[in-house]
């Protein structure tokens, strides 16, 4: 028995030529008890591609009230910038110029000199541009302290490619979640397609490869799974189902 909500039931006594009407409350046993989590958590979560690292790190920044960080879309907002200005500004120049804004309250914005450039970087195009670009160690260490600025005092969940192998390799909880590439491909697939970006299913996967590929062999920070991380294969598992196995990792760290 405990303080959980539970079945009301109504019983009467009569007492004199009055009646009393009692209100008991059963509570289920089985029910769990209200988990709260701490506040002050760092926690990140890498992968490849269609692994499902956006959707979980959402559901768990929400289910925790922690911001979340696209840092994905960082490297996108500034791979579009760079596309658009590429004729008339080197990488360095840019960087110094560059009006660029993140907003990750709810969904992720990204806004180019005051315009909402969101959508644009969601590009195919965009993706494979931001994976060569952040190839550049002037970029990675710009957008480096721009995370670690947010992120340095918790209550975030970071999602990218080397959020707990380099921007906080001493993060209270690191996840790396990975997928078969079939299922990864399919993923990334209705992703794009619900965002208007549709391409036949062939062309993202070959894609997601080359960019597997390209996050995996470069020579500044790589795509690796972190030291001390929890290693989470997806392959099956629907989004509901690994923010459960998530939030049971948490518990065991990060209950007050």
């Amino acid at each position: 028995m405990g303080l959980r909500t539970g079945r009301i039931i109504s019983v009467k006594a009569h007492w004199n030529s009055l009646t009393i009407c009692y209100i008991l409350i059963f509570f289920d046993d089985k029910e769990k008890q209200r988990v709260t989590y701490r506040k002050d958590l760092i926690i990140t979560i890498d992968g490849p591609s269609g692994a499902g690292k956006s959707t979980i790190a959402k559901m768990l920044s929400q289910k925790l009230g922690y911001t979340f960080i696209d840092t994905g879309a960082m490297y996108r907002g500034v791979a579009y910038a760079y596309q658009k200005r590429k004729n008339n500004e080197t990488m360095e120049e840019l960087l110094k110029n560059i009006s660029i804004r993140f907003e990750f309250s709810g969904e992720t914005k990204v806004f180019l000199d005051s315009i909402d450039v969101s959508k644009e970087i969601r590009a195919p195009e965009i993706s494979l541009l931001a994976s060569s670009s952040s190839q550049q160690k002037i970029v990675r260490e710009h957008l480096y302290k721009v995370q670690r600025e947010i992120g340095k005092d918790g209550g975030v969940v970071l999602e990218g490619r080397d959020t707990g192998s380099v921007v906080f390799p001493n993060a209270h909880l690191k996840f790396y979640l990975d997928a078969h590439s079939e299922e990864r491909a399919k993923r990334r697939h209705l992703e794009l397609s619900a965002k208007g970006n549709a391409e036949a299913l062939a062309k993202v996967k070959e894609e997601m490869i080359q960019r597997d590929k390209n996050d995996s062999e470069r020579d500044i920070a790589p795509l690796v799974m972190p030291e001390g991380a929890i290693h989470i294969d997806t392959t099956g598992i629907n989004a509901a189902g690994v923010l459960s196995i998530l939030l049971k990792h948490i518990t065991t760290k990060g209950v007050k």
